[in-house]
């Protein structure tokens, strides 16, 4: 337990890499994202956002020397969750991070259905197709978050609740549905049975997004970098987009794509914010 006091900290100590919870966090750090409901968050911040979105967490480990931040924190983590503190060898092996923050925990947290993201008014939901950069996907979700936008879909590409994918989207992902499918199709038909059209984005070629209807019901298919959207999910969409470029640019980072689409649903449909917006976060889907 924590003292009361502002210098306490944690009296049970971890001291070997070996300690099972060492193992713990290794396996919730290579999640597999369709079997795993625990998910690592790395750093002050996104405990915070956690505490905040009403997350569970399980365990939270902090460093023997931590910041001022840290040590509140944990505080905070202790009637709610198991603390231990670790030494920095252990803090490096449970932190996947190349430099540990000094805090880390394990939280329960699930993908959630690609309806939830749907039941807006109206909706506005971001399809990611194989993006395989977690840094990446979790900037499509804080873009998605920030311009009121109702949810994200992901097929193939990264687990939007990986560490580095949530540590990217920086507390998004609990306050917004995030969903997960293996059939661009099925997820297209769920939109069209929500009365969404589908839209594919891509660098040249389609309407430019301003003089496309973004007022109503849509669901936005964004493609993986290099490659662009595939086949498969291409092959949904009711339309094709493109956000005009100067030559000789020829694409733009994904996450910079979906807040420029995100932001122009919004201009057109009034505002960036939801009327509906909760204040402070509410998580979607505990394990």
């Amino acid at each position: 337990m924590l003292a009361p006091d502002a210098d306490a900290e944690p009296v049970e100590t971890i001291t070997s890499r070996r300690n099972p919870l060492a193992a713990r966090f290794r396996r919730a750090a290579r999640r597999d994202a369709e079997a795993e409901p625990t998910v690592l968050l790395e750093g002050p911040r996104l405990v915070e956002d956690a505490l905040a979105a009403g997350l569970r967490l399980d365990v939270a480990a902090v460093s023997t020397s931590p910041a001022p931040r840290v040590s509140a924190l944990a505080r905070r983590i202790e009637p709610v969750a198991r603390v231990v503190r670790v030494t920095s060898a252990v803090m490096a092996a449970l932190s996947p991070a190349a430099t540990p923050s000094g805090l880390v925990a394990l939280a329960a947290l699930r993908p959630a259905p690609v309806e939830d993201a749907m039941r807006a008014s109206p909706p506005l939901v971001v399809g990611l197709s194989g993006v395989q950069d977690p840094g990446n996907t979790g900037a499509v979700i804080r873009a998605v978050d920030a311009g009121g936008a109702s949810g994200v879909v992901t097929v193939g590409g990264a687990d939007p609740l990986g560490w580095k994918a949530l540590r990217g989207a920086m507390g998004s992902a609990f306050r917004l549905p995030v969903a997960r499918s293996g059939d661009p199709a099925a997820v297209a038909r769920s939109a069209a049975a929500h009365g969404l059209r589908v839209i594919a984005a891509a660098p040249r070629g389609g309407t430019p997004v301003a003089e496309s209807d973004l007022s109503g019901p849509c669901l936005v298919w964004l493609g993986a970098e290099g490659s662009g959207l595939d086949g498969d999910a291409a092959a949904t969409a009711d339309e094709t987009v493109s956000i005009p470029m100067r030559p000789p640019v020829e694409s733009l980072n994904i996450a910079v794509a979906a807040a420029l689409i995100v932001y122009e649903a919004a201009r057109q449909r009034g505002g960036a914010a939801p009327p509906d917006a909760p204040p402070g976060g509410r998580v979607r889907h505990t394990a």
